[in-house]
């Protein structure tokens, strides 16, 4: 019911909504011979009759993803999980929309979200090569590397937090499906990236992330420039990623490659 509602609303822009468009595939085709997990869907109309003007992807316990929010919109999200039937551990969303659903918040419960990380949303205009590349090569990841994709998404989690999914089955996914791009240097992989299954014409790169001992050397912007390129030869016609703004190095990373900012993001929890 929520594709038939909502579904035509989300395609509309596949480059703002892309955490939903990607949570709602995970659910309709859950892979690694998984089930689909338990989720939480909803849209937001103005009246009867009037068409869907926002909507909801969770999947707990990882962060609820919504459009953009309307006040009233925001103040309906509140209070659906303000309830005990719905605890939560947190919402992404533009900046807007989050003041909305704190407002609705803090009027309904008296508290107020605490405040988390702020993204910036990137899109790719036109994918501009490293000028200075760096010694090296890409290649697909695969089973043999997947203790390394292991080790380095678990210190890409303690640096820069979730990445929205069990990470068992992230790696997994991604392998299975030639997602990943390992930067090699003689052989031995200095930088690796991932990109998301393209939904309704829209692929995500994420994770980008190069081991401390190899920053600095343009290891990162060559990886993701290729995994970008793998993502356009999937068939993507929107590449996107989030970037934290505390981190200026990679915003203006991405956008020597050809990446332009799309919306601002906060993540905030109860």
């Amino acid at each position: 019911m929520f594709r038939s509602e909502a579904g035509a609303f989300l395609v509309a822009r596949p480059d703002l909504h892309t955490m939903l468009l990607s949570g709602l595939d995970s659910i309709e085709h859950p892979r690694s011979g998984g089930t689909a997990p338990p989720t939480l869907l909803g849209w937001w109309r103005e009246g009867d009759g009037a068409p869907t003007t926002a909507a909801f992807v969770w999947i707990p316990p990882h962060l609820l993803t919504a459009s953009h929010l309307s006040l009233a919109a925001g103040a309906g999200l509140a209070r659906l999980l303000s309830t005990d039937a719905h605890p939560f551990t947190g919402l992404l969303a533009d900046n807007a929309s989050v003041r909305a659903f704190s407002e609705g918040w803090e009027t309904i419960t008296g508290a107020v979200p605490d405040g988390g990380p702020s993204l910036r949303l990137f899109r790719l205009e036109q994918l501009v090569p490293p000028g200075a590349a760096p010694p090296g090569t890409p290649r697909v990841a695969t089973g043999d590397d997947r203790s390394l994709l292991h080790d380095w998404c678990t210190r890409f989690v303690a640096e820069a937090g979730t990445l929205g999914a069990d990470l068992d089955r992230f790696i997994d996914e991604r392998t299975a499906r030639g997602g990943w791009r390992l930067w090699t240097v003689a052989g031995e992989p200095v930088a690796v990236a991932a990109m998301t299954s393209v939904v309704s014409g829209m692929a995500r790169v994420t994770p980008v992330y190069a081991p401390p001992e190899h920053r600095g050397r343009g290891y990162g912007a060559a990886v993701t420039a290729a995994v970008s390129q793998a993502a356009l030869d999937a068939g993507a016609e929107h590449v996107l990623l989030f970037t934290d703004l505390a981190n200026p190095t990679s915003n203006g990373l991405y956008r020597r490659i050809g990446y332009r900012p799309v919306s601002d993001y906060r993540i905030v929890m109860p």
